[in-house]
């Protein structure tokens, strides 16, 4: 006989993506995929903002598309280098400044995935 530790009725609270993107700690990579993505659903959904300090902003706090761009392919070549059925992969990119840099891509409860930074896993 198990005994069950945890019961849904137990939850506190809980703190969604959505509220995340609300807050600035996630960015909706959907608010731009129709502009630079040319409307393809993209395998991920969101990039914390812990990551896009790393030089994906331009000073007055706009996306600076072309870096970008750049960070969604190198994710892209992260994430097809995993298992289909894993929901977890890691990888090293370059970041616009030259400097290279360890990412976590992990799946969220959308069943799309986040990009961060290890420290914000």
């Amino acid at each position: 006989m198990s005994e069950e530790i945890f019961k849904p009725e137990d939850l506190i609270s809980t703190y969604t993506s959505q509220q995340a993107v609300e807050d600035g700690i996630l960015f909706d990579i959907d608010l731009i995929a129709k502009k630079i993505l040319h409307g393809k659903r993209f395998f991920l959904k969101y990039v914390t903002s812990g990551l896009l300090a790393k030089g994906y902003w331009n000073t007055d706090k706009t996306l600076n598309v072309p870096n970008l761009l750049d960070l969604l392919r190198q994710l892209g070549r992260i994430f097809t280098k995993k298992a289909a059925d894993d929901y977890f992969a890691s990888g090293v990119i370059e970041l616009p400044s030259g400097q290279k840099q360890r990412i976590f891509i992990a799946q969220n409860e959308t069943g799309r995935f986040t990009a961060m930074l290890p420290e914000e896993y």
